[in-house]
């Protein structure tokens, strides 16, 4: 009986990190809030409909100008190897502006997107390595009913158009 019950335990402890963590910090809620609320249909109807939204992110807080960015990754498939990565610049506190997206396929090789972002090789260039890393990096399971509740702290924004992926003048 004991072998059973530790041999349970440690099996346990072994897939906890395969496990999304429940709650994501509050820069994840608040930048998939934006994602989930905004009008431009970030996210497929699917996705939107789904019970919870699967995210990871990485904050950036190193850019040439100074500013905070978030990368957000909405994964699109259980084994977290598709997805749509969005690059969200973090204007003031609780104000987010979705400034590029792209949906991409990712395997041990090579990340390939299916609808590259604006900005051509070079944005390419930027969101590689945060595919890659947030590919294999804790991710989250938001539930989808609190980020569709509507926020009067959180102010979301957008330099882009949905219906061709270019920049709004």
């Amino acid at each position: 009986m004991n072998r059973c019950m530790s041999f349970s335990l440690l099996l346990a402890c072994l897939s906890l990190p395969l496990c999304a963590q429940n709650q994501p910090p509050a820069l994840a809620r608040e930048a998939a809030h934006c994602l989930v609320t905004d009008s431009r249909d970030w996210l497929t109807p699917e996705i939107i409909h789904a019970p919870e939204l699967n995210i990871a992110f990485h904050e950036d807080t190193k850019t040439t100008l100074g500013d905070k960015y978030v990368y957000l990754i909405v994964f699109t498939d259980p084994h977290r190897n598709e997805g749509r990565i969005f690059d969200i610049r973090i204007k003031r506190h609780h104000t987010y502006s979705i400034e590029n997206s792209a949906t991409f396929v990712s395997s041990p090789k090579a990340v390939t997107f299916t609808t590259p972002p604006v900005g051509g090789q070079w944005e390419q260039n930027q969101l590689i390595p945060a595919i890659q890393g947030l590919v294999h990096h804790k991710w989250y399971a938001a539930d989808m009913k609190y980020l569709l509740k509507p926020s009067k702290s959180v102010h979301c924004e957008s330099t882009m158009d949905t219906t061709n992926n270019s920049a709004q003048k």
